[in-house]
């Protein structure tokens, strides 16, 4: 697949999940918000679309606990987490 040649829409879902699940199983007890979210602007990147690396930072609070939100196994509240991507690359 190539990330150039889907929706703007499936882009933002796979993305954010990607990142979810990398943010998910990163080892480390500190910094891996930081760190899932220095991967996702290399990555996009690499993959030609924008991300805005400083809307993330600036809501790093946000980022967090929207991250943590998306990947309750119970009862996943996703919409957070979609919504601020949607912003960080709509929005650059």
């Amino acid at each position: 697949m190539k990330w150039s040649e889907i929706s703007v829409k499936d882009l933002i879902l796979l993305f954010s999940d990607l990142i979810a699940q990398l943010w998910l199983i990163h080892p480390f007890r500190e910094e891996n918000t930081r760190t899932a979210m220095r991967f996702a602007g290399l990555f996009a990147n690499a993959k030609g679309f924008s991300l805005n690396s400083k809307l993330l930072r600036d809501h790093a609070n946000y980022v967090r606990n929207s991250l943590v939100l998306y990947c309750v196994d119970e009862a996943p509240e996703k919409e957070h987490f979609l919504q601020i991507m949607t912003h960080a690359i709509n929005d650059f």
